[in-house]
């Protein structure tokens, strides 16, 4: 086509026909101007069609970080809500008789006690979509919106869990329980939440050395909590970290419905 709006523009041009070799010269440039704006259309349509690809394997993979993040939500929510199972009744027996009751079944229970489980978000997907810059890839703000949300929300119950775990358990509730009671850890072992985790123990390692349950142990640890200043550290201590999962617990529940509804949001828009 331009080859021959050349050849016509020449035989314009040594007619002497001005006028017509203008209308020509327009043409010409108008034609090209269009096969640009077709070239950038096709070009426009084609990174669109990229895009619209990215971010469904973008939201492939978000919808499978939540639904893995759910089965850890759930998981901790085991986890906290044993917790408060245990150390209930606890706080209940002491209420009621203003005495600990040392047995096998204390010693057991304080040992649980002192255990925690790191809480982890589970965002590989989204740092993604934000290190490469591609969170604009998702067209619809209003998702866009909720992902940002919903995961800031998990950053700040990873941070609440852990130094929880860090700040009290670790810090305060265990270097104050180790000096007033013997410790049962065997019982650890045999949670759901750890058969797995000590599964591999070569057979030539023992854990029921932890076991300690000796009787001079029960008669220390009875003699101490006689003292009413001992008993005071230790309710609180119990006390507390009851408190603290239940406070887990409640967060959990809200972060589970959160997840939930994003996850129906992603699935349907995927």
């Amino acid at each position: 086509m331009i080859k021959l709006f050349r050849n016509v523009r020449r035989r314009l041009l040594k007619e002497n026909r001005f006028s017509r070799y203008l209308i020509y010269a327009i043409g010409e440039i108008i034609l090209v101007v269009i096969g640009i704006l077709i070239a950038l259309s096709i070009n426009n349509w084609n990174a669109n069609r990229i895009n619209r690809h990215k971010e469904s394997v973008y939201l492939s993979n978000i919808e499978r970080d939540l639904k893995e993040q759910l089965a850890s939500i759930d998981a901790q929510m085991k986890y906290e809500h044993n917790v408060i199972e245990i150390a209930e009744p606890m706080i209940l027996n002491y209420k009621s008789t203003h005495e600990f009751k040392v047995d096998s079944t204390f010693t057991a229970s304080i040992g649980r006690l002192t255990g925690r489980r790191t809480f982890v978000k589970n965002n590989p997907t989204y740092v993604e979509l934000l290190s490469s810059g591609n969170i604009d890839i998702i067209s619809k703000d209003s998702l866009k919106n909720a992902l940002v949300s919903y995961y800031q929300q998990m950053e700040l119950m990873e941070q609440i869990i852990n130094k929880n775990n860090n700040l009290f358990t670790d810090a305060v509730f265990i270097p104050e329980v180790l000096p007033l009671t013997e410790v049962q850890l065997t019982s650890i072992y045999n949670t759901d939440l750890s058969k797995g985790l000590f599964s591999n123990i070569p057979a030539h390692i023992s854990n029921s050395m932890t076991d300690l349950n000796e009787e001079n142990l029960k008669d220390i640890t009875s003699s101490q909590l006689q003292i009413p200043e001992k008993q005071l550290l230790l309710i609180n201590a119990i006390n507390f970290r009851y408190q603290l999962s239940i406070i887990h617990y409640t967060l959990l529940i809200q972060q589970q419905k959160r997840t939930q509804d994003l996850l129906t949001i992603v699935s349907d828009h995927d």
